[in-house]
């Protein structure tokens, strides 16, 4: 530990030093050469500004990076990241932040995990096309990639998610329906990730051997927004495809806001449903209950997409294990210690979320409240009746970041909560969960708007 935090004190100097502690530089323009007049028009249309001269010259000097007319290069700054698997994980993030240039949007991040000794990264490739005169007003073909290490139970192993994802965007014309945004997405997870396989050499040793396994969940989505201020709404239905299993869910989120003043605070709705429309018969779900709906905000070891980031992929016990997501049903606790978890269903399941905001602008309080139905009759085969019934938590939590980041009280719940938690959970701290969503917060976006 005492390398790592070398080598961030070194990368936060750095970065004040070369981002933090510098001005803005102006080309200037030779004034005797040109009128009065002329020189207005040519500081208006021709000025030139340069935004991190210190680092750009860095770049120039070491990575023959050159910042010319018409043209961008990407833009480099030290990066840092964790996750318990990799440890302290240090590198650099390239980002375009003249975003559209040419109509890409670019940001990558090449990262070496101090703990596992491992090359890690993430790459996110948008390119816009957006036609003119047109129904269609954006067709955005994309491709996600990410690599971290994740544990198997036995070692930390290595995974590769790559996310291809093509979407449509469809406006009204008319400037009463402006509002209403209709989006088509499909996306193809592919994942590939190491297991360890069981080799026997003869009938007493037994040899270990990393193996790379792949498998495929393919998604078609569609989106109904209205963007309005006082009342958006937005709801989508979903439909996952894999070799074993294809299901279906749709979610409504609303926003009703309080009429004081200009504060954007209120009640927030959320409603799920979903379930499976067909199983493949040879497939163990009691194995593999994790491709299942869950009551709970999904949390990493659920994540079988990998769509999301996690401090602790594969945990249960700690706090890294009581990351969620907001996905499924969205309850706010969770029992990961079961082998199956209570409300966790593949057949279907009905949520009902509400959020309340405190009616003072900047204040994160707010309370929520979760209500839940589940229905299952296929993850555990051995019982003769089905698992069924009706779940419910609520309690206080605190929200930043426009909800990228939350840590969730809970104060009360159902009857199942109580008796897990009672013989697993005895202290309050335990049962805190939070999120944290990097799609939500959008580091690299808000670095395109600083000005230094």
């Amino acid at each position: 530990m005492k390398y790592s935090l070398i080598v961030i004190n070194i990368l936060v100097v750095f970065t004040y030093n070369c981002v933090y502690g510098q001005d803005t530089d102006v080309v200037p323009i030779d004034s005797s050469a040109i009128s009065a007049s002329e020189e207005n028009v040519y500081v208006k249309k021709q000025k030139k500004e340069r935004h991190y001269p210190k680092l750009q010259a860095a770049q120039e000097k070491y990575l023959h990076w050159i910042d010319k007319r018409h043209r961008e290069f990407p833009f480099g700054v030290p990066a840092i990241a964790y996750n318990k698997y990799d440890g302290v994980q240090v590198g650099a993030a390239l980002i375009n932040l003249k975003q559209p240039v040419k109509n890409v949007d670019f940001t990558a991040s090449l990262l070496y995990g101090i703990k596992s000794k491992k090359v890690n990264g993430t790459v996110n490739i948008d390119y816009y096309i957006k036609p003119k005169k047109s129904v269609v007003s954006e067709i955005k073909p994309s491709l996600r990639f990410q690599s971290f290490s994740y544990y198997n139970y036995v070692k930390p192993l290595k995974y590769y998610a790559i996310h291809p994802e093509i979407s449509i965007a469809f406006n009204h014309r008319t400037e009463k329906l402006q509002q209403l945004e209709h989006r088509l997405k499909f996306t193809s997870h592919v994942i590939m990730h190491k297991e360890i396989a069981y080799h026997a050499i003869d009938s007493v040793t037994v040899e270990l051997k990393d193996t790379l396994t792949h498998y495929y969940v393919n998604v078609l989505n569609y989106t109904f927004k209205r963007n309005d201020k006082n009342f958006p709404f937005e709801a989508s239905m979903t439909f996952e495809q894999s070799k074993n299993f294809v299901k279906t869910y749709f979610e409504a989120n609303s926003f009703i806001r309080y009429q004081l003043k200009d504060y954007n605070t209120g009640v927030h709705l959320r409603f799920f449903i979903g379930g499976f429309l067909w199983r493949n018969d040879n497939y163990r779900f009691r194995l593999y209950p994790d491709v299942g709906m869950s009551l709970n905000g999904k949390r990493g070891e659920q994540d079988y997409l990998y769509n999301d980031n996690y401090f602790g992929r594969n945990e249960q016990a700690n706090f890294a294990g009581r990351q969620i997501t907001k996905t499924d049903g969205f309850f706010k606790v969770s029992t990961p210690l079961n082998a199956i978890e209570i409300g966790q269903t593949a057949d279907w399941l009905m949520a009902f979320n509400f959020k309340i905001d405190f009616p003072i602008k900047y204040v994160p309080i707010k309370l929520f409240f979760d209500l839940a139905y589940s229905f299952d009759n296929h993850l555990n085969p051995i019982n003769l009746l089905p698992m069924k019934g009706f779940q419910y938590d609520g309690g206080v939590m605190f929200s930043f970041f426009d909800e990228g980041f939350e840590i969730y009280l809970p104060l009360f719940y159902s009857k199942e909560y109580k008796t897990y938690y009672k013989a697993n959970a005895p202290k309050f701290g335990q049962r805190i969960s939070f999120l944290f969503d990097l799609h939500k917060i959008e580091l690299h976006k808000k670095i395109r708007g600083m000005k230094f």
